[in-house]
């Protein structure tokens, strides 16, 4: 079995262990007080600052990390309770101590389990949060709106756009943007409405724009790991820290309306699982689930403009369309390594350098990620489907789509 979590909605694994958190901060005390409110005993706290040592935080003594040494046993649970949370579990290994839960994962499954305990009044929340001035897509409106005044006040030549599919180097093309001091709009596809209003400003205007495609079992996969949280409202998720496979098999068939077998060992299609808050949120959201229909369903509404009427240059990894006053660059994820003096030459920035960030392997959930990679169960139906797609046959040779299929041979369930 793949395990999402260790953290189930009954917090069982604290319930069975002794519990000390290493963190004595204000973090350390939200979650000394969120786990005693469900019922957890907490031992004692550990920090590094040897100042705080023998000290006590709201009841808790506060020990070394080398007392923590001295008492751990298979019995103890480490619940890191620091920001610092990467720094910690490396610590922690390098001490010899595996048995700790990061405070990124704690974050991410408690605040699921909130809207899991409360999801009625959690959506009712959400949907005025979402028209609040304060929801940070407005504040992101107000960037995009910015940049486009000043590109009218300044006369700028150009107005570039990142456009991109989820998990195709979103957050890498970003940080290495910004790593530049370049001007850039990031448009997502739940932000169509400040695309309209920025249509207004760049009338007439150069605008070059910059999407992606990647390998779809890839992307799926990456993105259905990313996204997990939206299937926080059902039991399947929590039980056992959540079955990475009911959960892969249920999605899938869930978003591409249960027309594929995906579950090979049964013989059965996916679950039907209702998937009440991913819905609620794509729906608020109008975003599009990384599945292949992202230019026809997303892209080309924004502008117009059909990618696939295009031929697009396989053997170099990219290609640029001219359409008007529009310049498009479309990459494969696969050969961005390979192509970012040309994309830095699209964008006019000198010796482009790429920053990578927000990496699957490097998550909370990683341990699950990679296990899933190895040995996630597709069915020979659903790689078919993927790769008999109108993107992997326009976007990808036989030869690429080849190494695709043998990345993925020992997945296949027959």
């Amino acid at each position: 079995m793949i395990r999402f979590s260790k953290i189930d909605d009954e917090l069982s694994i604290y319930k069975k262990r002794t519990v000390i958190l290493f963190g004595a901060g204000n973090s350390g005390l939200r979650i000394k007080k969120e786990l005693e409110g469900g019922g957890i005993k907490i031992k004692s706290v550990c920090d590094n600052n040897m100042d705080k040592w023998g000290g006590d935080m709201d009841g808790l003594k506060i020990i070394s990390p080398f007392r923590l040494c001295e008492i751990y046993n298979d019995e103890v649970l480490v619940q890191i309770s620091s920001v610092f949370s990467k720094e910690i579990e490396k610590q922690l290994e390098e001490l010899d101590i595996r048995s700790f839960i990061s405070y990124e994962e704690y974050c991410a499954r408690m605040s699921a389990l909130c809207i899991y305990k409360n999801l009625p009044q959690y959506l009712e929340t959400y949907k005025a949060i979402y028209y609040d001035t304060g929801y940070p897509v407005l504040q992101i409106k107000e960037k995009c709106l910015e940049y486009a005044a000043r590109m009218r006040y300044f006369d700028l030549e150009s107005y570039n756009i990142i456009c991109l599919p989820p998990k195709t180097g979103n957050h890498t093309l970003e940080a290495s943007l910004h790593g530049y001091h370049a001007e850039y709009v990031r448009i997502s596809p739940c932000y169509d409405r400040i695309f309209c209003e920025l249509k207004q400003f760049i009338k007439g205007k150069k605008i070059k724009i910059v999407t992606a495609v990647r390998d779809p079992i890839a992307q799926n996969i990456s993105f259905f790991f990313q996204s997990n949280t939206r299937f926080c409202d059902i039991p399947e998720y929590w039980k056992d820290g959540g079955d990475v496979q009911t959960l892969w098999d249920a999605w899938v068939s869930h978003i591409l309306e249960n027309t594929l077998q995906l579950c090979g060992s049964t013989g059965e299609k996916g679950n039907h699982i209702v998937f009440e808050y991913m819905d609620y949120i794509d729906k608020l959201l109008h975003n599009m689930i990384a599945i292949q229909n992202f230019f026809e369903e997303n892209f080309e509404k924004y502008n117009g403009i059909d990618v696939y009427k295009y031929p697009f240059d396989k053997l170099r990894g990219y290609s640029i369309i001219h359409n008007g006053n529009t310049e498009i660059f479309i990459y494969q994820l696969e050969k961005l390594n390979d192509i970012k003096d040309d994309l830095g030459e699209f964008l006019g920035i000198e010796d482009f350098q790429l920053i990578n960030d927000n990496v699957g392997v490097e998550k909370w959930y990683a341990s699950a990620y990679r296990q899933a990679l190895k040995e996630l169960k597709l069915s020979r139906e659903y790689v078919e489907y993927c790769y008999n797609s109108r993107l992997a046959r326009h976007f990808y040779s036989e030869e690429n789509i080849s190494e695709f299929k043998r990345r993925w041979i020992e997945n296949i369930d027959d």
